[in-house]
């Protein structure tokens, strides 16, 4: 490193004691630890460049904790909240539902039941986003919890980073327990099996049976062991539902034991992993609207944000006026994530358009929770 050396520990150090961020560490740690590696230094600033770099990573360290605390306590207290729970329960009966009202086909057997399943998985997914950000960030402000976690070393971009972390973590488990419908309900659904109609009955059964048997056990635990009801109903229902799907791969629709990964139409996965990755750019919003508005009005702006994104094809033609195909241009192309034409007969998505979708989700979310960071910043908190 030269004769420069001591000058530019010396600013590092400075730095380092004005103000602490993640990002600006984590690029001095790449930087000085390249450099180490690259030129020879003498005994001395090497111990003191290591020791700068042991301190350094310890912060970084302990802001990822701080981090994932924050995630799992907005995690633990939304599993308890009642709405979550009938947002969930709610998605699933009403997915339950669909191959019994079924009265047509639409050209393929079990398409109403597959495309059902995944639009409740947006619109009921868009609603557990919007009031789960509102309910720990906006509610949290308004009654003074926000204040009390901030008053502890937590900075409000890490606050703001771990409520949605949180928020992640339960639409995560909403999804899986969509998922595991919406698949249920396509095999269930009715279609040709040989010369005759099939509809897999025991299937359909045990379908309705979990959402029921789960708020039973969730009661009888919450009456014996005192545990949290909407907690327990929530943890129960996922744990019936992957049940249920493995016992979906083990028969047929005739009920003969044949264990087959064809018995559950698995190209549906990645169709639902992309609604996953939309959840996860509305929850971003949701949080970023959650800073300043109350639930009902970032309901009414993420269902707004909902309809014009289906319509981002139809706004971008050239036929739109240029002030439309540069409002389109903007709001987030949520036509990119509904893919249930892909699942035509036999098709299925193919694994870069998931990795680009991802990309492009990760680049949205990043931007809607800079916009939060930054409203939240100039936030005054009671």
């Amino acid at each position: 490193m030269g004769s420069r050396t001591p000058d530019l520990l010396n600013a590092i150090q400075t730095l380092y004691q004005l103000s602490y961020t993640p990002k600006k560490d984590m690029k001095i740690i790449a930087k000085f630890s390249g450099a180490c590696q690259t030129t020879k230094c003498g005994p001395g600033e090497s111990d003191r460049i290591c020791g700068i770099l042991e301190i350094m990573m310890a912060k970084v360290t302990t802001s990822f904790r701080r981090i994932g605390a924050i995630a799992s306590t907005t995690a633990a207290e939304l599993y308890g909240q009642p709405a979550v729970l009938l947002l969930t329960l709610g998605g699933v009966v009403a997915t339950a539902l669909i191959p019994f009202l079924q009265l047509h086909s639409f050209g393929e057997a079990g398409r109403l039941a597959r495309d059902g399943g995944l639009a409740y998985q947006l619109v009921i997914g868009l609603a557990l986003a919007v009031v789960s950000a509102s309910s720990t960030i906006h509610d949290e402000v308004a009654n003074g919890t926000a204040a009390a976690a901030l008053a502890k070393p937590v900075s409000r971009n890490l606050f703001i980073a771990g409520k949605w972390l949180g928020v992640m973590t339960v639409t995560l488990r909403f999804w899986f327990c969509m998922l595991a419908a919406a698949l249920l309900a396509e095999r269930v659904a009715e279609r040709m099996d040989g010369q005759d109609f099939v509809t897999d009955r025991p299937v359909q059964f045990v379908l309705f049976l979990v959402p029921i048997l789960s708020l039973v056990i969730a009661g009888y635990l919450h009456n014996r062991r005192r545990a949290r009801f909407c907690r327990a109903a929530l943890a129960i229902l996922a744990r019936l539902l992957a049940t249920a799907l493995a016992i979906g791969f083990l028969i047929t629709r005739r009920t003969t034991f044949a264990p087959s990964w064809g018995n559950i139409h698995l190209a549906v996965i990645p169709v639902s992993a992309l609604i996953l990755l939309a959840l996860g750019v509305y929850s971003a919003f949701a949080a970023a609207l959650a800073t300043r508005l109350k639930a009902s009005p970032a309901m009414v702006i993420c269902l707004l944000l909902l309809l014009l994104g289906l319509s981002s094809d139809t706004l971008l033609s050239p036929a739109s006026p240029a002030p439309v195909r540069i409002v389109a241009s903007i709001i987030p192309n949520i036509q990119s994530f509904w893919m249930c034409d892909a699942l035509a007969p036999g098709g299925s998505l193919p694994p870069h358009y998931l990795l680009h979708a991802a990309v492009y989700a990760v680049a949205l979310a990043t931007a809607a929770l800079g916009a939060a960071m930054l409203a939240f910043r100039g936030k005054d908190i009671p």
